[in-house]
């Protein structure tokens, strides 16, 4: 399999200007551009440049992928938004950072693990995962624990999962949003890993209180709010948000989705999960068992005609009637012992196999379903 690299980067804030797209198009003559998206794709170099200057320069979001193993996404954010500190507590050395540059703060998520190693499809994924970028702005951090979880699998992990501590909890963790499901999906982070996580954590993202927004807004200058108002014309992004943090750092008090205090390791975690799917596993088993039970009960007074069924398929002597026919017969096989009758069952398909010894088709659908000796 040859080397594949796919980048794929995303403006929100605002489109790229003519200056921005000269720039993009320098990086690569075959690259796939718009005014807000661009799109790289290599099989045998990479990227001319560093993907951080991109972002930086021109874009918001960056997802990166290579069958080598490698998955990354970064997210670049005004700086004055998002507060380093609070993002610490989620960073693994080596699988996820914050960096901030004069004015800007870029999280980056690049995970390798060997469940990367597969195949690639060629498809846009920043579609579905930029709605992460804004449930960050609003303090929401299920993202980052989510990315710890992956992290924990990362070749070379550099911690031990029995020593490693979670990271605060997030609320909300019981039910995803799309864009953090499509995140758990490209990082291939486990249904039941999160399943266990979300134990401990709240059932919702704790709802913003009442907040007298119009009586702060009323507070503020006259020169405040029309710098405000002309930000919002001119159609700079985020205003909204970075007006309610102001207010309420101003008036009020800052608030923070609920989370849990750490207390369980990763390899609790991971227990847990194990639990969990075996559980559930166990379960679809049975379900599994007593449907066909069921099944074979109603199946029993049409036995004969079943017989008679697999004798005029095999007799077309075509590929599709011989798989048809072997199908009824492991029917017929469970029925049998089910019913204490395998014997019988048994030397009507010795009688089978003498009369159609020269049927290789059909004696090999027979060996491979196991009902030949």
């Amino acid at each position: 399999m040859s080397e594949y690299q796919f980048y794929e980067f995303q403006a929100i804030d605002r489109p790229l200007n003519s200056e921005d797209q000269a720039y993009i198009r320098s990086l690569s003559s075959r690259v796939q551009l718009t005014s807000i998206n661009a799109q790289f794709t290599y099989y045998y170099s990479g990227l001319r440049g560093k993907p951080e200057e991109v972002l930086e320069r021109c874009f918001d979001m960056m997802v990166y992928i290579a069958n080598f193993g490698v998955r990354r996404l970064m997210i670049r954010f005004p700086k004055a938004l998002v507060d380093a500190k609070s993002l610490a507590p989620y960073c693994v050395e080596g699988c996820i950072s914050v960096e901030t540059t004069t004015r800007s703060l870029i999280l980056d998520i690049q995970i390798t693990q060997e469940a990367y190693y597969t195949w690639i499809d060629e498809e846009e994924y920043l579609a579905d995962l930029m709605p992460i970028r804004e449930e960050i702005l609003r303090g929401d951090f299920r993202v980052l624990y989510l990315a710890w979880l992956a992290a924990g699998f990362a070749e070379y992990a550099p911690f031990d999962p029995d020593e490693s501590v979670e990271p605060p909890v997030p609320a909300g963790l019981k039910k995803l949003s799309p864009a953090l499901k499509a995140f758990a999906d490209f990082f291939m982070v486990d249904e039941d890993l999160i399943a266990a996580a979300a134990a401990e954590s709240s059932s919702q993202l704790a709802q913003q209180q009442a907040e007298p927004i119009a009586d702060w807004l009323a507070k503020l200058s006259e020169k405040e709010r029309n710098a405000y108002l002309l930000r919002v014309i001119e159609g700079e992004a985020h205003v909204g948000v970075e007006l309610k943090q102001y207010l309420r750092k101003k008036f009020g008090k800052v608030q923070k989705l609920d989370a849990q205090s750490p207390e369980r390791t990763l390899g609790e975690l991971v227990a847990i999960a194990q639990e969990q799917r075996e559980t559930r596993t166990r379960k679809a088993e049975q379900a599994a068992a007593k449907a066909r039970q069921k099944y074979l009960k109603e199946l029993a007074p049409k036995a004969d005609q079943i017989w008679r069924e697999v004798d005029r398929l095999i007799d077309l002597k075509q590929a599709k009637p011989y798989e048809e026919a072997v199908a009824h017969l492991v029917d017929l096989h469970d029925l049998a012992e089910s019913q204490g009758t395998l014997m019988q069952f048994q030397q009507r398909i010795q009688q089978m196999r003498q009369q159609y010894s020269s049927r290789s088709g059909l004696l090999s659908r027979l060996q491979k379903a196991g009902l030949l000796p």
